[in-house]
């Protein structure tokens, strides 16, 4: 396990350095254009949602091919799964690019910050296919056993991205400056590039990428088997993106500031989640392969020595926010209510990190044991039915401040939740000898 998620720490870091590094040179520019991206990120991480979703179908089914040595199989169910996102991505472009005006609004976006959300979506959506195709490969580098060209080609994409949001956002020589359009371009371009990197390394390194005629019926079956383990993943995974655009929407009753402080606060917290992202990342692969291969109790081993490093790993770094919150917030933007509104943010929801950490590490380990509406439906229990609820009534109550603390709470029962459901179905499937 520490062999497979070390790359991937350096991977996914520089994959939230894209965000981050766009939050501190749009934040150079102004407060309504950092708003424009705190509305701006729950649809950019439900296009990677969606993305981590299918890709979470497709490495369930190839981990388990490659423990069986099944590679034929699993280079067939790549190509076939790859046609199907790049379908799947550019009807995800039309429709948002129908749909944003209205989508903002719903928001709850200003005309002011609807017009700079629109200057960045317009240079956004035509990278929406090569993006869901690069997160979907770099999934299934993972589950091969290859993390690092995996964390390779995401720390690519960072650089990328950061060499060219200051030359795109305020312009160099003979290159004009598009203001948080640039910050779009560069990642536009930074994700053709690594997509480029990636379908080498998959179709011409690794050759699991069939060039050629598809057959009909063996697509038929795989899409089948991709629509079973995929569609519960990808709406597990989109339920997070859609909280936090309901969130966005409930901080933005209370101002500009509010929203530019919780876009702030938000993007270090990514940080604070890294090493979790990077197990939920590496986990799925490390059992599927073992359960192919018929080992599930070393699966069952790397399972709970994961939720327990994480639990301890996450209260050691909300007592590094306590102390910190505040010094880096302020390097994002100079407005002292927004630092204060970051700094309660990173005083308060880092606290349930942990519980936070076991319900996504329980989610992904039951898709990888073919539980995925169990998957699903741990992740509606928390979102939907205890976050936002506790979120919007902490809200009445004691404003921005008390909207941090009620999700907090949902975070912390949540957590407990699913580390019932995860010993139960565990318990069920090892009855079953894991043949579900």
């Amino acid at each position: 396990m520490m062999r497979l998620t070390m790359p991937m720490i350096g991977g996914i870091t520089a994959l939230m350095a894209v965000g981050i590094v766009d939050a501190y040179f749009v934040g150079q520019i102004g407060l309504h254009e950092l708003a424009a991206l705190g509305f701006v990120l729950p649809v950019t991480h439900g296009v990677n949602s969606i993305g981590l979703g299918l890709g979470m179908a497709i490495s369930v089914l190839v981990s388990r091919y490659f423990g069986e040595h099944k590679t034929a199989l699993a280079a067939r169910l790549i190509t076939d799964g790859r046609l199907l996102v790049m379908i799947i991505g550019i009807t995800l472009q039309i429709a948002l690019y129908f749909s944003m005006t209205a989508l903002f609004r719903t928001m709850g976006a200003d005309a002011t910050v609807q017009a700079l959300i629109s200057e960045f979506m317009v240079l956004w959506l035509p990278a929406v296919p090569v993006m869901l195709l690069t997160l979907t490969g770099n999934t299934t580098l993972r589950a091969i056993g290859s993390p690092a060209k995996s964390a390779m080609i995401l720390t690519l994409l960072a650089v990328i991205n950061a060499a060219l949001d200051p030359l795109f956002i305020f312009g160099y020589g003979v290159i004009p400056g598009v203001g948080i359009g640039g910050a779009a371009l560069a990642t536009s371009v930074a994700w053709l590039i690594t997509f480029g990197i990636s379908d080498y390394m998959l179709g011409v390194q690794e050759k699991l990428i069939l060039r050629g005629k598809f057959q009909l019926h063996t697509l038929r079956a795989n899409w089948r088997q991709l629509a079973t383990l995929g569609i519960p993943a990808i709406l597990a995974n989109f339920m997070t993106p859609l909280a936090a655009a309901v969130l966005t929407a409930m901080v933005a009753t209370f101002g500009a500031e509010a929203v530019a402080g919780f876009a702030v606060a938000t993007r270090i917290e990514a940080l604070c989640l890294l090493v979790v992202f990077a197990l939920s990342s590496t986990l799925p692969m490390f059992i599927g392969q073992n359960i192919g291969a018929g080992h599930a109790d070393r699966a069952r081993q790397a399972l709970y020595g994961a939720i327990r490093f994480s639990l301890i790993l996450q209260v050691a770094i909300w007592l590094l926010m306590l102390a910190s919150a505040t010094a880096l917030t302020s390097l994002f933007n100079s407005n002292n209510q927004v630092i204060a509104i970051a700094s309660h943010y990173l005083w308060v929801v880092p606290l349930s990190h942990g519980a936070q950490a076991v319900a996504i590490l329980v989610m992904v380990s039951l898709n990888v044991i073919k539980r995925p509406k169990t998957a699903l439906l741990t992740t509606i229990l928390r979102l939907l039915l205890l976050n936002l609820p506790l979120a919007y009534l902490g809200g009445q109550i004691a404003g921005v401040t008390g909207l941090f603390c009620g999700f907090t709470v949902g975070n912390l029962i949540s957590g407990l939740l699913a580390w019932r459901i995860l010993n139960r179905v565990w318990r069920e499937e090892s009855d079953r000898n894991f043949t579900g």
